[in-house]
């Protein structure tokens, strides 16, 4: 089966109007988009960055490859934009996020990042980038990260960043073959999170 240039999974029981409305708003001719549900998560064990979110928000390769050389480079502002909005929108709903339980010692203490979203994204040789989206108590500006990140991946498709440039460590196994990455909030560039600090 291939994979939809852009794809919105989400759990069951969380309104999917905004996700809905994300869809309609970006849908061009020539662009394979999904919005669907998946059941409820149960528990899970795991390291916490690595948990698959209430919301996940797919990019493949594909996007940055072909469609983008063929729609141009409205679309790919019109995504920022209307990605930007969904994320806020979603950011805003305490319904949303989860919360966790640990024994002691295996939860980070006040985590700044949310399970409520995520945003990945195709990388190359089996990689996939996994966007870190700060809780709205740090007063993130989603639309600053969401343009970084996909800046990042646009530059990244061409050819013109490495994961070297993000500071990615290549002699490190990356857990389920993701790469955690955030928006540093200084150099407003995308980087690199290691799972192991």
């Amino acid at each position: 089966m291939k994979k939809p240039d852009l794809a919105v999974i989400y759990e069951e029981g969380i309104s999917n109007d905004q996700l809905t409305e994300f869809r309609d708003a970006v849908a061009a001719s020539g662009l394979d988009i999904i919005v669907e549900s998946r059941p409820a998560a149960g528990p899970y064990a795991g390291m916490e960055w690595f948990i698959p979110t209430a919301i996940v928000v797919f990019i493949a390769k594909s996007y940055f490859d072909s469609f983008l050389k063929e729609a141009g480079k409205d679309h790919y502002q019109l995504l920022k934009s209307k990605l930007s909005r969904a994320t806020s929108k979603t950011m805003q709903s305490s319904r949303i996020e989860p919360v966790l339980f640990g024994s002691s010692g295996k939860l980070r203490e006040n985590s700044r990042y949310s399970l409520a979203i995520s945003i990945y994204a195709e990388a190359n040789d089996g990689n996939t980038f996994k966007l870190l989206l700060p809780k709205t108590s740090y007063q993130p500006d989603y639309e600053q990260i969401i343009s970084s990140f996909l800046n990042f991946l646009n530059d990244y498709h061409a050819g013109v960043k490495a994961l070297e440039d993000i500071g990615v460590d290549a002699r490190l196994m990356l857990p389920s073959r993701t790469i955690l990455v955030h928006m540093d909030e200084e150099s407003k560039q995308i980087e690199w999170v290691d799972h192991r600090h």
